[in-house]
């Protein structure tokens, strides 16, 4: 690293914040103008594309400077301070908000290298302790200025972020490809089901099509050494992955209650989801069910598991004075239709293997990702040379 040239992040960038709200005030958003990005739209390192509030073009015009190019890179300013998006082109031309900060490089550096460097667990961690705010964090133009910043050659900046978003390209290609796969399935499910369901098609509760095994309290589990542990799937687990922050327990329960590729998971507490595991195997905790079924083929169970999802949230939210949840009675009067057996044969060799080309995906995304982890911080300090590469 005797190339890389340090520097405060104000030498290589100019950092600028959102409008002010008495320039942009909520009542000003409107539907189907220019997206502005909020603090809410960053998840994982990306602008997540979903309900943006947009501004009128008057209001676009008169707060120009605000308007986020390709290559700007953004903070949140608020709360999970150490986040920051690389803005895509289709993203040339929206606007950020109020609570947000960007960063806009020169030419000396590399864009998506500099995107790359904000995601190292080492800088997320730095700019979290010198963050400020007694109840939530907050950083500022003058803390995003002053942060310390290392770089190499611009040739050797362009080749690391090459090697890092070949890997994030393939992985955005997959989420597209579930995406697709996801609709094509749900599509098929309310045609069979909802538009073409026949009168004489047996109905049956979700809780006798399929078995849901509630998790274990899983500090009653604790492991006695590191070759007889796994990681233990919670709630936040089943959304964002396993990680360093994750809780371990033993290995040795009872062979149900471990996770593998491919299970299906229903979160009936808290924040309510049906996913497909494609993480490591792990031990189940409480307020997870593992949904399996010996009669049932799982594309069946999943989607019918989905259907009701909707309600089954309606359910858990009406229980505004404790944690939401729903029970065993709420499958129980979650009704399922069900096909004469050669009618369900013919839909499995359609859904099949679109619910086997998800999961395949799935797991190629969870492996892309994990070499992608791996590699950024040995990039990062040049453990890794990209011409060895």
């Amino acid at each position: 690293m005797n190339k890389w040239r340090e520097c405060l992040l104000q030498d290589i960038a100019e950092v600028q914040t959102g409008p002010f709200g008495s320039q942009l005030k909520n009542h000003q958003y409107i539907t189907g103008g220019t997206p502005v990005v909020t603090v809410e739209h960053i998840d994982n390192f990306r602008i997540k594309d979903f309900d943006y509030p947009s501004v009128t073009d008057e209001d676009k015009r008169r707060l120009s400077k605000y308007l986020l190019k390709s290559g700007d890179i953004i903070f949140t300013r608020v709360g999970s301070v150490d986040l920051s998006a690389f803005v895509q082109p289709n993203q040339d031309g929206w606007m950020f908000s109020s609570r947000m900060l960007r960063v806009r490089v020169g030419s000396e550096i590399d864009p998506r290298f500099l995107s790359y460097y904000f995601q190292q667990k080492q800088f997320r961690e730095y700019i979290l302790n010198i963050s400020v705010g007694a109840t939530m964090p907050s950083i500022n133009t003058g803390i995003l200025k002053g942060l310390p910043v290392s770089y190499p050659p611009f040739t050797e900046q362009k080749a690391i972020s090459l090697v890092l978003s070949s890997l994030d390209d393939k992985i955005d290609l997959l989420h597209r490809q579930n995406k697709t796969l996801e609709a094509m399935a749900e599509t098929l499910f309310r045609q069979w089901f909802i538009e073409e369901a026949q009168e004489n098609w047996e109905e049956q509760p979700l809780s006798n099509i399929a078995s849901f095994l509630n998790g274990l309290a899983c500090q009653k589990f604790p492991y006695e050494n590191d070759l007889e542990r796994l990681p233990v799937l919670k709630i936040k687990d089943l959304r964002n992955g396993i990680s360093e922050s994750s809780d371990w327990a033993t290995s040795k329960v009872k062979p149900q209650y471990i996770v593998k590729k491919g299970d299906v998971i229903f979160s009936w507490s808290a924040s309510l989801m049906v996913k497909v595991w494609d993480g490591e195997p792990c031990v189940l905790n409480q307020h997870l069910f593992k949904v399996t079924s010996a009669k049932f083929p799982k594309w069946f169970y999943l989607l019918w598991c989905n259907f009701h999802l909707s309600r089954f949230i309606s359910i858990s939210s009406s229980h505004a004075t404790t944690m939401g949840h729903i029970k065993r009675g709420d499958l129980d009067k979650a009704i399922v239709l069900i096909p004469p057996g050669p009618v369900l044969s013919k839909m499995s060799n359609t859904m099949i293997p679109l619910l086997q080309k998800k999961i395949d995906n799935s797991i190629q995304i969870h492996t892309l990702s994990n070499i992608r982890d791996m590699l950024l911080p040995n990039l990062m300090n040049g453990y890794v040379r990209t011409e060895s590469l």
